[in-house]
């Protein structure tokens, strides 16, 4: 597979590209999904929109709503992203604080400034001489030469208290630049700062927009934005509210309200100077909605139902990065963690193109009771379980995604299984319900069965695919026999109350690996193990003896056979071989009952690692790293089990590992990651 690196003034044909070979690391020969936590930028010319994510800087042609580029995937995490007027540059500013003006062209860095503080607005000046941001923790703003990075000037609030997002925005002339602060008095009320670029004073200080009755926490302003005729500032802030102030006496002139309970609205004036806003309105029983309205006027421009019930669904619109609304007519927003959703003078209704899966894969804890990446027996389908998406496959060969349940109401909170028979289960919960489906079929559940609340232990199936069983909140456990989707046992898990209001509750269900035994853990005020025996529906013995514990091999044997508060244990297919992953690296032969060899870990990478998986044949073992300050690439090592040797260290991912599976044939390495993201190495010239 090629290698591909697009360039924006050579678009690339919709139907014939394929990104999954863009900019991959050395090793990799696809990657699936487009990275998660995105922002939004829309070209001068209203062209082109620039997603700025986990894992880089995309950019997408607004007449196809295809991807034309991808830039700064080496490192990825770009958290806010800016267009220059002139149409030459872009700025990326990513997670390690690092600050970069690209050529619009190709993509190369011009120059670049490390930063001493977070950013959270970022915004060129309409004249393009200079480059803004807004700092996250202190009232700073602070002005670069655009093309060059050289500091201009800084400007700064002597006292506030720590805020987070802070919008900046300059004055169609240049003259002047706005951003916000949290004064040090008794409300905390936020205030707008405007400063004179040329004579670095401070000229206004304006404090409208003050917390409401009966809120303790603060009401951020948003947005800031200046009318094109410069004789208004407009602000809006999360609680719906939008202000306007005259510049020539920096007195609020109007007041819009009273849009119903929202979370977030963003005034933007159009070229012709009319405000309009895109208001995210809020309805505990029902969908929610983003639309666009002219403030003036109170016409509603455009409207969209974003989920079809809160109650059941994140957020499509979380703070100001997912959201992008510019000279009052191109909007930009992520709809339930898969979507991108524009709307545009050219196309004045709603568009939506794929940019997914962009949630970010669950983290696999045990290869038993967490699995969350697998390929299927045949090696053409990889199955992973996603936070916001529930379990999602993914066909090898055309890397094209779909859900494991092909049913809507069935809810995202899934939990993925295979069976010593290869194949794949979904369990799913929504609500006081829990079933179980066999994956990518479109038949009805396979056990349906209520009275099971979300927060307790995660539901488990046998390896045998026979027993299936779930927890509520009171420690009942019930187990479902599958083949006839009836009950065969209600267990109870005696649990203690606290006066600390930290009730004990059931935090792990497993089976051993014959399906005969289940254990149940409560974990406060201490661990508490009870095993059950399947054939009985009886407990077995509270003291958990070692034939126990090895025939049950999960997070038990991380506890009571060498408990060691870094490491994790993962277990071989055939269960053969234990690892434990951690200070004190090794793996351990179960059926010998005796240590078989330490692994031989990178330098300084002795204590990074967690998700791990053994090949399914038991030759091969590998484990990826979780991120900490100042690692740049997440390192996943493969090592050959009967020696301990390290084979191969690949590095690709910008943050955690979060799971990895091996196909059948040993052909391929699949590594799920917390930046959206799952990597597909080529093993063949390793093994």
């Amino acid at each position: 597979m090629e290698n591909k690196k697009s360039v924006i003034s050579a678009p690339a044909d919709a139907k014939g590209e394929d990104v999954t070979t863009w900019a991959l690391p050395d090793g990799a020969i696809a990657r699936l999904g487009r990275g998660c936590s995105p922002d939004f930028t829309f070209s001068p010319d209203g062209q082109s929109l620039a997603i700025g994510n986990t894992l880089g800087l995309w950019v997408y042609d607004l007449e196809t709503l295809s991807p034309i580029a991808l830039w700064e995937a080496e490192r990825g995490l770009i958290v806010s992203v800016a267009f220059s007027p002139n149409g030459k540059w872009i700025a990326a500013y990513n997670s390690d604080e690092i600050l970069k003006v690209l050529d619009i062209q190709n993509g190369t860095c011009l120059t670049q400034v490390e930063t001493d503080e977070y950013i959270t607005g970022l915004v060129f000046s309409p004249d393009s001489q200079y480059l803004a941001a807004a700092y996250a923790r202190t009232s700073t703003v602070e002005i670069w030469h655009a093309e060059t990075c050289e500091q201009v000037t800084q400007f700064t609030v002597d006292t506030e208290e720590a805020a987070f997002y802070r919008p900046v925005s300059f004055s169609p002339d240049s003259q002047l630049i706005a951003s916000t602060c949290i004064p040090d008095t008794a409300d905390n009320a936020e205030s707008i700062v405007v400063w004179d670029v040329q004579s670095r004073e401070q000229i206004a200080y304006l404090s409208g927009h003050t917390r409401k009755a009966g809120i303790d926490a603060n009401i951020w302003v948003t947005t800031l934005c200046f009318s094109p005729c410069r004789q208004f500032l407009a602000s809006g802030s999360e609680d719906g509210t939008v202000y306007v102030w005259d510049i020539n006496t920096w007195q609020q002139v109007r007041e819009y309200t009273d849009y119903g309970e929202v979370c977030g609205i963003s005034p933007s004036y159009s070229p012709d100077g009319i405000l309009r806003a895109a208001i995210v309105h809020y309805d505990k029983t029902g969908p929610a909605t983003i639309s666009v309205c002219n403030l003036e006027s109170g016409e509603q421009l455009y409207t969209d139902q974003v989920w079809g019930n809160t109650t059941d669904s994140s957020h499509p619109v979380d703070g100001g990065n997912t959201l992008e609304f510019s000279n009052g007519s191109l909007l930009a927003y992520e709809c339930r963690h898969e979507f991108i959703n524009v709307w545009t003078p050219e196309y004045p209704y709603k568009r939506q193109f794929t940019h997914s899966p962009i949630s970010f894969p669950a983290y696999e804890r045990t290869s038993i009771s967490f699995p969350t990446a697998m390929f299927s027996d045949d090696g053409k389908t990889l199955a992973v379980k996603h936070h916001h998406e529930g379990v999602v496959l993914w066909d090898i060969a055309s890397k094209r995604s779909r859900p494991a349940v092909k049913v809507d109401s069935v809810g995202k909170n899934q939990f993925l299984y295979k069976t010593d028979s290869g194949k794949l289960y979904v369990a799913s919960i929504k609500d006081d319900k829990a079933a179980l489906w066999e994956a990518d079929s479109d038949g009805m559940p396979l056990i349906e069965a209520t009275g099971r609340e979300y927060w307790s232990a995660s539901p488990a199936l046998s390896p045998t695919g026979e027993l299936f069983a779930y927890a509520d909140a009171d420690g009942n456990l019930k187990v479902w026999d599958v083949n006839s989707g009836s009950q065969l046992y209600e267990l109870k898990h005696s649990l203690k109350e606290n006066d600390n209001e930290n009730d004990e509750t059931i935090c792990d269900l497993q089976f051993s690996y014959d399906g005969k035994i289940l254990a149940s853990e409560s974990n406060y005020p201490h661990a508490h193990v009870i095993s059950w025996d399947m054939e009985l529906g009886e407990e077995i013995d509270n003291s958990l003896n070692d034939n126990v514990i090895t025939r049950i091999l999960g997070r038990l044997v991380l506890r009571y056979l060498k408990p060691r508060s870094r490491e994790v244990v993962h277990i071989s297919h055939d269960r053969q071989y234990l690892s434990s992953i951690g200070n004190n690296s090794y793996l351990y032969d179960v059926k010998q009952n005796d240590y078989l060899t330490r692994l031989t870990l990178p330098q300084g990478l002795e204590d990074m690692f967690w998700a791990a998986k053994f090949s399914i044949c038991g030759k091969y073992f590998a484990a990826g790293t979780w991120w900490q300050e100042g690692m740049e690439k997440m390192a996943i090592c493969l090592w050959e089990v009967e020696t301990g040797r390290l084979i191969v260290t690949f590095r690709g991912h910008p943050t955690d590992v979060h799971a990895l599976a091996f196909s059948p044939d040993n052909k391929l390495l699949a590594s799920a990651s917390y930046d959206g993201t799952i990597l597909l190495w080529d093993l063949t010239p390793y093994l």
